[in-house]
């Protein structure tokens, strides 16, 4: 039997809008993380007030990465589909670790910029217009300009927003508006509507957003 193709997969965008959950939950889906290390996650989120953190920690292993919530270092994970082998770059979406981010994309051969909806449409300017966040804009023109030439937009955080189209068609349009002009093909990468925390089309479709008709997230992983 022919060898799986081998594919670098790096994990961006701003902060807390759910990367390493997303990896995480991700995992655990695939059977990578057993439900004992799962249960054993969730207490200790718990123990410490980060409840909902469980599936990040899968990936955020350092003290300082839990205590404070976000990802510092790049973390490394392996899994296979039925169609590829992936190794998992999460990359730090704070700011203040941009070049662990840069070191982790320049060994990708795909990305997944994860865009929380919840975030993204809350945050607007004066006249109302939905303003992207400041790391989503800064990691999709790196992975550009570092040479990533596969795409995936992990539209995350739906559950927060009542899995609500017009969220999801609002931030959408306004990263096609930011995509576009630096070379994205905008037509060709898959917007996924998704809830990493609750599972919402990572690896079957959700029946909470009926309205959308493209592929799950690990439908996406295979076609790449």
């Amino acid at each position: 039997m022919a060898e799986k193709p081998h594919i670098n997969m790096v994990f961006v965008g701003h902060v807390d809008n759910g990367k390493s959950t997303l990896v995480g939950r991700l995992l655990y889906e695939l059977g990578e993380v057993s439900e004992q290390a799962m249960k054993k996650l969730r207490d200790e989120a718990a123990k410490i007030g980060k409840a909902t953190f469980e599936y990040a920690w899968v990936m955020d292993t350092l003290k300082e990465e839990r205590t404070r919530g976000v990802t510092i270092d790049i973390a490394h994970k392996k899994f296979q589909t039925d169609k590829n082998y992936f190794t998992i770059i999460d990359a730090p979406g704070h700011r203040d670790f941009i070049k662990n981010m840069i070191i982790g994309a320049s060994q990708a051969d795909v990305s997944v910029l994860v865009v929380s909806v919840y975030d993204t449409v809350n945050n607007k300017d004066e006249k109302g217009n939905i303003q992207l966040l400041p790391q989503t804009k800064e990691h999709a023109f790196l992975c550009k300009t570092l040479g990533v030439n596969q795409y995936i937009i992990a539209m995350n955080k739906m559950d927060a927003v009542k899995y609500d189209a017009e969220a999801y068609n609002a931030v959408k349009d306004a990263l096609v508006k930011f995509l576009k002009p630096i070379g994205y093909k905008v037509d060709t990468i898959p917007f996924i509507p998704l809830s990493a925390f609750v599972g919402d089309n990572l690896k079957t479709k959700s029946t909470n957003m009926p309205w959308y008709n493209g592929l799950t997230f690990l439908e996406c992983l295979n076609n790449l």
